[in-house]
């Protein structure tokens, strides 16, 4: 599946282990547990998206009270 291993190159690039839930190729959730790198992923990850009719990307830091702290992106693509 050439999008889910590219959306994983740019994880990785960024010392990020993937973890995606979802299709990656239509609509998914990536969760980031290293604090400060979401940012990079979001605009690397609009550069990937932008080769596609259209996509949606969208972000927030989730806290919660039993387990770390995240950042979750949501993208959905339009292939």
């Amino acid at each position: 599946m050439k999008i889910e291993k590219e959306i994983s190159e740019i994880l990785e690039n960024n010392n990020i282990n993937p973890v995606l839930s979802g299709n990656p190729e239509f609509l998914a959730i990536i969760r980031i547990y290293e604090e400060g790198k979401a940012d990079k992923v979001i605009k690397e990850l609009e550069v990937f998206f932008k080769k596609f009719k259209s996509y949606s990307i969208n972000s927030s830091h989730i806290n919660p009270c039993c387990s770390p702290s995240f950042d979750e992106i949501r993208y959905k693509l339009v292939i």
